[in-house]
């Protein structure tokens, strides 16, 4: 842990200095400007899959629900047509008889959208506990909500929450995949600080979740007189941080003191609101995870990068928040990147992928929701992440993917200079062997931009190096075909 805050610190700085000579008018950087910038891709150097996206669902359904059926539909096309979205994920607090029409409208959000996406997945999160297993107490005189640890049934009560919570979707046609036990345990307010109980000792309580109560809930699952419905086990996902730095340590916490509790856990999560564009964090995860699948559950522009760009509106810079995001997580090992919300009513909003307001003609996508296109869905779904040799310098990143043996490379790569910058790509075997190269296609969000093929070109004979140039703050999504 010691060994990354110290990166952290060395990135920090790096990120300051590289700003103040950026604003010192002594240093020439135009030289550098008009350099080409030569990006090699091993186009066999095949690294994790990446599944696709995900979203949250949860905080304004009922804005969706507002629309007439035809925009209503439009708004599920963009979610889960228009995007290789994989999953979505929804927090809810109450019983299924509490309100069973709130049941129903988000069981039917879900079933609209796997019209569209037949295998789109469900994810439950399970952190937000019905009043009846919480109690009132008093802290420093504020009062908190939290989960009663001094009762000594309290995990067969939380097992059974689980299950209700999932019963309540099976019910109604949903299968839920993924139950997300909690959620941003690691938030440094006093709220979530004491949410679980065990008087706010977080680490300590969320490992017994995880050691006592997730073990109840699968022998509910698996007791055919309790589930007489035969909902299948989901996977348990988990710490759900949300920092990168709050994962590796939560994760080391549960592994050393709670061996069986880390035996839960299925898919390792983390989210990036905190700490989110440090590579090497990511490189902490993996090393941690030991070979569990790493989803990036929760996150939305404009948190937890480095990037301050002299754009000229915020919907352009969350934009490029984006690409930061995506990019330093799925590089880092992340195989699926799930977005905070899928609308908010606000004409604009990082929270959301698109503006839904109440009685809404039409939903409108924001900008950075092409972004979120161009990184998660404009390649085949299940490509893996190929190496490069570009160098994350705060001024341009990169990410390539390609389906194993596919004739089509994806390649995007962020400018975040206020220069347009000339890429020269080239296209390796494991070997250091060229490929040739066939075609090319780029699609382009930037200040006037969302999502647009601005350039192309087809050669009559095939090329092993295209040079292309990007313009100042954007995100180019570059489509290569190779002759082999």
């Amino acid at each position: 842990m010691y060994k990354s805050l110290l990166r952290i610190s060395v990135f920090a700085l790096t990120v300051f200095l590289a700003s103040c000579s950026s604003d010192d008018n002594s240093v020439d950087e135009s030289s550098n400007d008009s350099d080409i910038q030569k990006i090699t891709v091993n186009a066999e150097d095949y690294q994790h899959a990446f599944k696709g996206g995900g979203v949250s669902i949860g905080l304004f359904l009922g804005h969706h629900y507002s629309m007439n059926e035809a925009s209503q539909d439009l708004a599920i096309q963009y979610m889960a047509k228009d995007l290789n979205m994989k999953y979505f994920q929804d927090y809810i607090e109450i019983y299924p008889e509490d309100d069973p029409a709130y049941y129903d409208r988000r069981a039917n959000y879900v079933k609209a959208a796997k019209v569209y996406s037949p295998d789109l997945e469900f994810s439950l999160v399970g952190q937000k506990f019905p009043a009846d297993l919480m109690v009132d107490k008093t802290i420093n005189g504020n009062v908190f909500k939290v989960l009663d640890t001094d009762d000594p049934n309290i995990y067969d009560r939380v097992a059974m929450w689980y299950f209700r919570l999932l019963q309540g979707f099976h019910v109604r046609g949903v299968t839920t995949e993924i139950l997300n036990v909690v959620n941003e345990p690691d938030l440094d307010r006093p709220f979530r600080v004491q949410h679980y109980g065990l008087n706010g000792n977080t680490k300590e309580a969320v490992a017994r979740i995880f050691d006592q109560a997730v073990p109840k809930f699968k022998a509910l699952i698996n007791d055919p007189a309790v589930n007489t419905t035969g909902m299948p086990m989901p996977l348990i996902m988990g710490p759900s941080s949300i920092s990168t730095i709050g994962c590796v340590e939560y994760l080391q916490y549960i592994k050393n003191n709670y061996p069986n509790a880390w035996n839960q856990i299925d898919i390792v999560a983390t989210h990036q609101y905190e700490n989110g564009a440090i590579p090497e964090l990511f490189e902490d995860i993996v090393a941690e995870a030991e070979g569990k699948p790493i989803y990036q559950s929760e996150t939305h522009a404009l948190r937890g990068d480095f990037i301050e760009s002299g754009t000229k509106t915020r919907p352009h810079e969350a934009a490029l928040s984006m690409a930061n995001l995506i990019s330093t997580a799925v590089n880092g090992g992340v195989s699926s990147w799930w977005y905070f919300e899928n609308n908010y009513p606000n004409d604009f909003h990082p929270g959301g992928l698109m503006q839904v307001a109440w009685n809404a003609a039409a939903p409108i996508r924001y900008k950075h929701y092409f972004v979120f296109q161009q990184l998660t869905s404009m390649q085949p779904e299940f490509s893996r992440v190929l190496s490069t040799d570009a160098v994350y310098d705060f001024q341009s990143q990169t990410i390539a993917f390609r389906k194993e043996n596919d004739n089509e490379v994806y390649i995007t790569y962020s400018n975040y200079t206020a220069e347009d910058r000339t890429i020269n790509l080239n296209l390796q075997t494991n070997s250091g062997s060229s490929l040739n190269i066939s075609s090319y296609e780029m699609t382009v969000t930037d200040e006037n931009n969302n999502g647009v093929i601005m350039d192309s070109e087809n050669y009559s004979t095939p090329v092993q190096d295209i040079e292309i140039t990007t313009g100042q703050y954007s995100v180019n999504t570059i489509k290569v075909t190779l002759s082999n």
